[in-house]
C-alpha cells in the first residue's frame, strides 16, 4: 500500500512541475506577443519545453509573423510607391496647367498682335488638352485596377485591330522621318477577346515605342500553338530598368519632360493579364522588344 502512495506523490510532484512549466511558458510567449506588438522586432518564438500541444501553437504564430512581416514589407513599398506616386501626379497636373496659366497672363497684360494671341491659345488649348488627357489616364488606371470583373469577349479579328492602332499612329511617325513595319503572314486571326481592351494595349506599346524610341518600329504576329504579338524598336536609355518596366508610374525620363505618366505599360500589362495572356520585355543592348502572347 505505502509504494502505490509513493507512486501517486511521485506523479503528482511530477505532473504539478509539468502544469507550473507550461503556465511558465504561456506566460512567457505572453510577455513575447507583447514586446512584439510594442516594437518592431523580427524575432521569432522559440519553445523551451517540450509539448506537442505547445509546438504547434508556436509554430502557427511563428507564420503568423512571418505573414505580418512580408505584408508590412508590401505595406512600406506601396506607402512608398504612394509618395512617389502622388508627387508625380501633382507635377504632372501642375506642369500644363501652369503653362496655360502663364500664357493666359501674357495674353491678358501683353500688348499682342492679333496672330500671336491666335498663336498663344492655340499653346494654351494644347496644355489644356494634355492635362485633360492627365486626367483621363490616372482616373482610368484606377477604374483598371479597382475592376475585378471578367471582360466582355467576342470574336476579334486580330489583325485588323493591330492595323487600326498602327494606321492611328502612321502620321506622327511619319513626320519624324519612321516607320512602323508591319509583319504578318496571314490577312485575318479570329481569337475570342475584348476588341476596346487590346486597341487600349496596342496603342500604348506603339504610343511608348514613339515617344521613348528612335528609328523604325517593327510589329510581328506569329501564329502557332499560342498567338505571339512583338513590338521592336531602337532606345537610347542605357537604364532602363525591364524588371520595373510594367510597374505603375515608373518613367525613365527623370526630369518627365516626355509628359510621360509611367502608366502606359502597366495598363497594357493588366489588360492582357485580365485577358488571361502574358506580355514580358526584353532587353538586348540598344533594342528593346515587348512581347505578347495571346491563347487562340
Amino acid at each position: 500500500m505505502e509504494w502505490i502512495i509513493i507512486i501517486l506523490l511521485i506523479i503528482t510532484i511530477f505532473l504539478s512541475t509539468y502544469l507550473f512549466l507550461i503556465s511558465k511558458e504561456l506566460k512567457r510567449m505572453a510577455i513575447f506577443l507583447k514586446n512584439k506588438r510594442e516594437t518592431s522586432s523580427n524575432q521569432l518564438m522559440n519553445q523551451e519545453i517540450s509539448n506537442k500541444d505547445l509546438s504547434r501553437i508556436i509554430k502557427e504564430i511563428n507564420v503568423l509573423l512571418q505573414k505580418n512581416r512580408e505584408n508590412k514589407i508590401i505595406y512600406e513599398k506601396k506607402n512608398e510607391a504612394m509618395k512617389k506616386m502622388m508627387t508625380n501626379i501633382s507635377h504632372d497636373l501642375r506642369t500644363p496647367l501652369t503653362s496655360a496659366l502663364g500664357y493666359i497672363n501674357l495674353i491678358n497684360t501683353g500688348s499682342l498682335e492679333q496672330d500671336e494671341k491666335q498663336h498663344y491659345l492655340k499653346v494654351i488649348e494644347e496644355r489644356l488638352k494634355r492635362l485633360e488627357e492627365l486626367i483621363h489616364s490616372f482616373f482610368f488606371f484606377s477604374k483598371v485596377v479597382s475592376n475585378h470583373s471578367a471582360p466582355t469577349l467576342e470574336e476579334v479579328n486580330l489583325i485588323a485591330v493591330l492595323e487600326e492602332s498602327i494606321a492611328h499612329f502612321y502620321e506622327d511617325f511619319k513626320e519624324n522621318n519612321r516607320k512602323i513595319i508591319f509583319n504578318t503572314c496571314s490577312s485575318k486571326i479570329k481569337i475570342f477577346s475584348n476588341k476596346e481592351m487590346l486597341i487600349r494595349v496596342f496603342d500604348n506599346l506603339i504610343g511608348n515605342a514613339f515617344k521613348h524610341g528612335v528609328g523604325n518600329l517593327e510589329v510581328t504576329v506569329e501564329n502557332k500553338e499560342d498567338l505571339m504579338i512583338t513590338f521592336t524598336n531602337a532606345i537610347v536609355y542605357s537604364n532602363l530598368d525591364i524588371e520595373h518596366i510594367f510597374d505603375e508610374f515608373y518613367t525613365i525620363d527623370i526630369s518627365r519632360t516626355k509628359e510621360n505618366t509611367g502608366l502606359g505599360l502597366a495598363i497594357a500589362k493588366e489588360f492582357i493579364e485580365n485577358l488571361n495572356g502574358s506580355i514580358c520585355a526584353k532587353k538586348e543592348k540598344n533594342e528593346l522588344k515587348m512581347a505578347i502572347v495571346l491563347s487562340k
